[in-house]
């Protein structure tokens, strides 16, 4: 239900700062949510149960009705903006038999068909635009709907996402061909030497590049990498919902056509098709290198994230050090790359789309050529009509590669949202005891950073690594073994994680304790630890009150400075005020 509360309201804007009531209510049916929370338990039902592809299947299962409508609306539109140029022969056709029998002077066709033939094409053509309005309308709604769900849901697992996940070295892809934790040393280094003996198979070849690809790809999913998440590759797919059933309906629409026209041309018309079937497997090969550049620009993306983000969170540094010229440096050369892939990217578009726009012409082209051969003359209705069929298909054809487009981008997006969604969430490694005689207690506690997976093959083999590095270069083997200070190197580059062992801490209720010591002992440490961001690997840790972490970094909401100090409770003038006064 939509209701106004002032007059004029498209003014209020100009007069003062928009409230909740100066706005028009959301259905309630419609609000993120309701919708996140049902996309949610969708999604997590379906990873239960083993579902592939379970986002993919809970946004299908919340948006169902949407979805199926849309595509009605679609089929209809498509149907009608073929089937309209076919009986426009008929009212030719008419027109054409009149003038003959008026010049011949014979009994004209009833006038009654002519108006019938318009009211008809008119009602079609009603209909169609009916139709596209629903369609386009239904793909808008479909795809805002969806990106505010994976906004939502992108957000909280960004709160609730274990460290380990976040450093890299979770994983969310447990087939047996990409995780072997379970297998000893000894066997993997017999498999190893049993396959560099032998011709590795096509899906072993396959297996092992997997693993070197999850190795590469898992870098963690720091806080630009969730930006790009909740930014980006939501607004792709919210783009593609609209051209969403094109992938479907042109296919239909051509076929359509083809029927149509071997009605009007017989089989000339086949001369115009197969022309266009020549397209299909240049729209195929196209298609597969569109899907793995934007892979690559995907990588780029994000670390242009994460360095803007680094360079905003950390600029008290930069400045006072004097790096903006590096930074900006590295900034640029990341852009720079990420640039010429999106410039390729496009390069392979517009061809795309050139060669769809071209295609129709040519083909209405070689059909009428070859009728005209084949037979001895072209009837005006026929002509017209089996024109107007090819020029129908234009905009089918030259949506598609559109529809192709950013259907690469929506299921790179769609993965890698997934991927994100998959992974491993913090554990409550804190015993609560609310009774207790302390606020906080730490019985021989032990917490650890995390690594990536690759650090720790590195860390648990760092001379498997060296191997690895020599096998990839062989001029340069000899002086690796040779170098003295290379087992050094290996070591500083799988050493340890930092870590706080055996702490034993207790802090009472209503006492305020301030910890010091030097740069790197780990008073940073000690907080993230306490609150969750680190794994406890040993010793008891245990809460008798509730805790909030407030990081070393000054912040505020874009709001007045009460709300920033109420920070979303209610109001209270008597402790706002001792506030004031501290």
């Amino acid at each position: 239900m939509l209701q106004i509360h002032a007059n004029n309201s498209h003014k209020t804007g100009y007069k003062r700062q928009l409230v909740e009531r100066d706005i028009w209510e959301v259905n309630p049916n419609r609000t993120a949510e309701l919708l996140t929370h049902k996309v949610k338990e969708a999604f997590q039902q379906r990873v239960k149960e083993g579902t592939k592809r379970p986002l993919v299947g809970a946004l299908y299962e919340t948006f169902k009705y949407e979805f199926c409508l849309s595509g009605i609306f679609a089929m209809l539109y498509y149907s009608l903006q073929i089937m309209t140029p076919f009986v426009l022969r008929y009212l030719i056709q008419f027109a054409q038999d009149a003038y003959r029998a008026k010049a011949q002077g014979r009994t004209p066709p009833p006038i009654a068909h002519g108006f019938g033939l318009v009211i008809g094409i008119s009602v079609m053509q009603i209909l169609q635009s009916i139709s596209a309005s629903q369609y386009f309308y239904k793909g808008m709604m479909l795809g805002g709907q969806s990106r505010g769900v994976l906004t939502g849901m992108i957000y909280e697992k960004a709160m609730t996402i274990s460290s380990r996940a976040k450093a890299g070295g979770g994983s969310h892809s447990t087939t047996p061909e990409g995780n072997d934790s379970g297998q000893s040393k000894q066997n993997r280094d017999a498999n190893i030497s049993e396959k560099s003996n032998r011709k590795l198979s096509k899906k072993e070849r396959g297996q092992k590049k997997k693993r070197q690809h999850d190795l590469e790809d898992d870098v963690g999913w720091n806080n630009g990498r969730i930006s790009t998440l909740m930014n980006i590759d939501t607004n792709r797919i919210d783009s593609f919902s609209t051209a969403l059933h094109s992938l479907w309906a042109t296919p239909l629409a051509c076929s359509i056509s083809l029927v149509l026209l071997l009605i009007n041309l017989s089989y000339s018309a086949l001369a115009g098709f197969a022309l266009l079937v020549i397209g299909v497997p240049l729209f195929t090969i196209t298609l597969r290198s569109l899907l793995s550049r934007r892979r690559s620009i995907n990588k780029l993306t994000d670390q242009r994230m994460s360095l803007t983000q680094e360079i905003i969170q950390s600029v008290r540094f930069v400045k006072f050090f004097g790096w903006e010229p590096a930074f900006l440096d590295r900034l640029h050369k990341i852009r720079m790359t990420e640039i010429r892939a999106i410039q390729a990217l496009l390069a392979v578009r517009n061809a795309i789309n050139a060669v769809s726009m071209s295609l129709p012409i040519f083909a209405s082209m070689l059909s009428f050529i070859t009728y005209s051969l084949t037979d001895s003359g072209l009837e005006p209705a026929k002509a017209f009509s089996s024109l107007a069929l090819f020029n129908s298909l234009r905009l089918p054809l030259n949506s598609l590669p559109r529809a192709l487009g950013d259907a690469t981008d929506a299921w790179s997006s769609l993965k890698r949202i997934e991927a994100f969604m998959l992974e491993e969430e913090r554990e409550e490694v804190m015993d609560w005891k609310p009774e207790g005689e302390y606020a906080l207690e730490l019985r021989g506690a032990t917490f650890t950073r995390e690594q990536t997976r690759k650090q720790e093959n590195e860390t648990k083999d760092p001379a498997q690594t060296k191997d690895k590095k020599a096998d990839a270069d062989p001029e340069k083997s000899e002086s690796i073994k040779s170098a003295p200070s290379s087992d050094d190197a290996s070591a500083i580059d799988g050493r340890e994680p930092f870590q706080l062992r055996d702490v034993d801490f207790k802090a009472g209720r209503n006492e305020l304790i301030a910890v010091i010591g030097t740069v790197g002992s780990g008073k940073t440490s000690l907080l993230a630890a306490l609150a969750g961001q680190m794994r406890k690997t040993n010793g008891e840790a245990m809460f008798g009150a509730s805790r909030a972490f407030c990081p070393q970094y000054a912040w505020i909401q874009n709001t007045s400075l009460q709300n920033n100090i109420t920070f979303g409770k209610e109001f209270n003038e008597e402790w706002y005020k001792k506030v004031i006064d501290a």
